[in-house]
């Protein structure tokens, strides 16, 4: 279904109705959520941006992959991508946006990621990085343009934001171009691949327009909120329901995320609750927000010794809060909620399911949640 397809009706208005509550919901519970949750929310937050700029880059993977990638244990895929971005400078652009972010949970474990980055290098590692710098510099410049623009309504920002891509040469999608190859005698029409709009640093950063905006209270990424193909549309309203679909559509994710955060941070807080002079929570954090690490990697990233390290992940395997992973020979450590679908994995020990006495728990503060914000569930 095209723009102009689109039914322009009381139906399009609900969906803009339903995104300003979702946005309202989810700057309640940011505002009153715990420290620890925000933690584990603000890993999942980073990783998930990163993996969805690398998929709109082209680059076909698993989230699986992505960790073991990012652990410097495999390619990210099989294939690589011929025309895209280098994924390993794509998250280095990430990871140093997102470390000066205004957002301080957000911007302390981005900064203790990057030297944990164990991705292989590029062969021409410097071009690529520069390359990837140089899109999220121009996002940032875009972004802030819009912000001094006095657009106050999240849904005016988006139409404002897509005006600016559908002017911009580097973000606009490019049409394919023919081109001649001349063999021998004879000439060849070949078709260029269309060039990737890098919209991901533009999602990676609208979330400082809302958060300056005060509609959310912390600036997070919200990946997939652009929409190419209401770019030039004759059919404004159309294009507006579209937008507005998307961000609905990204907002329940994060308010899913959010949960599924609280419900991690709920069990390890109800296992290791005699332990308050233990690191072991702000490990469990770490893997419950942004997934399967090396240990070598958690040492880097809690600036802790290998010994150390060690202690603390045999505390939270033994309380059943991680599991260990072989994967090409080397271990692995994961939160149980994390799939690890993809390669030739062995469990050390079987994965434990939530209790229903957790289960309950999470469900019950979410409902306190509602009540104190005044939420019903009729809404």
């Amino acid at each position: 279904m095209n723009d102009d397809e689109f039914p322009v009706d009381g139906a399009s208005r609900q969906v803009e109705a339903v995104t300003m509550f979702l946005l309202g919901r989810l700057d309640g519970a940011l505002r009153y959520c715990p420290q620890p949750v925000q933690r584990i929310f603000a890993g999942r937050m980073l990783r998930r941006a990163m993996i969805a700029a690398l998929r709109q880059e082209g680059h076909a993977f698993t989230d699986a992959r992505f960790q073991t990638w990012f652990a410097g244990l495999s390619t990210l895929s099989d294939p690589p991508a011929r025309h895209a971005r280098s994924p390993r400078a794509v998250c280095e652009a990430i990871l140093a946006e997102m470390s000066h972010g205004t957002w301080p949970l957000l911007a302390d474990i981005a900064a203790r990621i990057r030297p944990a980055l164990r991705a292989p290098l590029d062969l021409d590692a410097d071009r690529a990085r520069q390359d990837a710098l140089d899109v999220t510099a121009q996002a940032r410049s875009i972004i802030e343009r819009c912000m001094n623009s006095g657009i106050a309504s999240p849904l005016d920002a988006l139409r404002t934001l897509h005006g600016e891509i559908a002017s911009s040469p580097l973000f606009a999608p490019s049409a394919q171009a023919p081109a001649l190859l001349k063999v021998g005698q004879r000439q060849v029409n070949l078709e260029r691949p269309s060039a990737c709009s890098p919209r991901w640093a533009l999602e990676m950063l609208f979330g400082e327009w809302l958060r300056a905006q005060d509609v959310l209270p912390c600036a997070l990424p919200l990946p997939d909120i652009v929409r190419l193909d209401t770019l030039g549309t004759n059919a404004p309203d159309a294009a507006r329901a579209l937008r507005a679909a998307a961000l609905e559509s990204a907002l329940r994710d994060l308010l899913t995320c959010l949960g599924e955060s609280a419900r991690s941070e709920s069990q390890c807080r109800s296992i290791l609750e005699h332990r308050s002079t233990s690191r072991a929570p702000a490990a469990f954090e770490l893997l419950a927000g942004f997934g399967a690490m090396r240990s070598s990697q958690i040492e880097t990233m809690l600036g802790a010794s290998r010994l150390g390290v060690r202690g603390m992940l045999a505390s939270l395997q033994d309380s059943g809060l991680v599991v260990r992973l072989k994967i090409s020979g080397a271990y692995m450590f994961d939160a149980p909620h994390i799939s690890t679908e993809a390669g030739p994995v062995h469990r050390d020990e079987e994965q434990p399911a939530f209790s229903s006495a957790a289960l309950d728990e999470y469900a019950a503060s979410l409902s306190a949640l509602d009540r104190l914000l005044g939420i019903e569930d009729s809404a």
